[in-house]
């Protein structure tokens, strides 16, 4: 019951800050924003952007959770979100699961091999970790390219809506439905990833990260507490798998495994801020509408040009995201218009 009452507390604390309004404040758009209009092309468009946003916004959060709270480079990120969505959509389109149960076996499935790459990855440290992975990404995608392995791994087309005896079907075959699913996943999923850093396994993980040397003097297993990141980080890595391959009712080694997939996970947890965690959902929105907008005005051969560029900025004036700085700026305002 204390637990409870310290919880509620918290919540109430958070709330009256100004980073918490601003939250609530951005998930109460998040809400009403469907309903504002009920022409189609906006519901297809949009609607399914804003969708998107919010998949890559669980994505970049477990690569952050990963990277900015255990310290963990990974520059293979892909590999759990590859596996999440592959496994997905091979339960749905040849074994005729339910969706229900594909997505969380999906996840599951790519926390399994948080589990085999954690093991050898994590006795490796800074840039040689973010090298393991990342060729640990490279072998597996060229394993799901070979061709003489494509009964297995269904070769580089992968598998689409067609491929097996069952239809590879959307999240939901309504796009508001399909919306509000994807939110409150997000949702959750944030507030669980929230908890695990507050908690003392959290407090353990950032002091590995901050000086991994001391917190092996000071008795903690820190291979062990690693590999508990890795693994946590995989299965939100695989739910957003998941949904990635419903949402575009297909999925192939480039488009699910590509190192470029990784990328984009360092580039929207950079955009919004290492170690903040909510930055990612930031940076993820901030890329999926700067990418729409590349597209329709005809820049779609720049557009991971115009990323490597902006995140080359981001790095070298901006080391701690955008969030950050502009929260603190809208709170001047906010105080200047209350008279403070």
């Amino acid at each position: 019951m204390s637990k409870v009452n310290n919880m509620t507390d918290y919540i109430k604390s958070w709330a009256k800050t100004f980073s918490g309004s601003l939250t609530i404040f951005f998930l109460v758009i998040l809400t009403i924003f469907p309903f504002l209009s009920q022409n189609e092309n906006f519901i297809f468009f949009f609607l399914r952007h804003f969708t998107l946003a919010m998949i890559f916004s669980i994505f970049a959060a477990s690569w952050d959770f990963l990277t900015g709270i255990s310290g963990q480079i990974s520059f293979g990120h892909a590999i759990f979100f590859g596996i999440g969505g592959y496994l997905c959509a091979y339960l749905i389109a040849f074994q005729g699961f339910p969706i229900w149960v594909a997505i969380p076996t999906g996840a599951l499935g790519a926390v399994a091999f948080g589990l085999i790459i954690g093991i050898p990855c994590l006795r490796l440290r800074g840039p040689y970790l973010a090298l393991g992975t990342l060729a640990f990404s490279l072998i597996l995608l060229k394993i799901f390219l070979l061709g003489s392995l494509s009964h297995i791994f269904f070769g580089s087309e992968g598998i689409s809506y067609n491929s097996g005896p069952f239809p590879l079907t959307r999240i939901s075959s309504n796009p508001l439905i399909e919306y509000f699913i994807v939110f409150i996943t997000m949702i959750i999923s944030f507030i669980i990833i929230f908890q695990i850093v507050k908690s003392k396994f959290g407090t353990i993980l950032k002091s590995i990260r901050d000086d991994e040397t001391g917190a092996d003097a000071s008795g903690i297993n820190t291979t062990r507490y690693k590999v508990y990141a890795f693994m946590i980080s995989s299965l939100f890595a695989g739910i957003a798998g998941s949904f990635y391959a419903l949402f575009n009712t297909a999925v192939n080694p480039s488009g699910n495994l590509g190192t470029v997939i990784s990328f984009f996970a360092i580039l929207m947890a950079s955009l919004g801020g290492l170690t903040t965690i909510s930055g990612s959902s930031l940076g993820a929105f901030f890329f999926i509408f700067l990418e729409f907008i590349l597209i329709e005005i005809g820049a779609s051969l720049y557009v991971q040009l115009i990323f490597a560029i902006t995140l080359i900025i981001v790095v070298r004036f901006a080391e701690h995201g955008i969030l950050k700085p502009v929260v603190e700026r809208l709170k001047d305002v906010w105080d200047v218009l209350l008279g403070r």
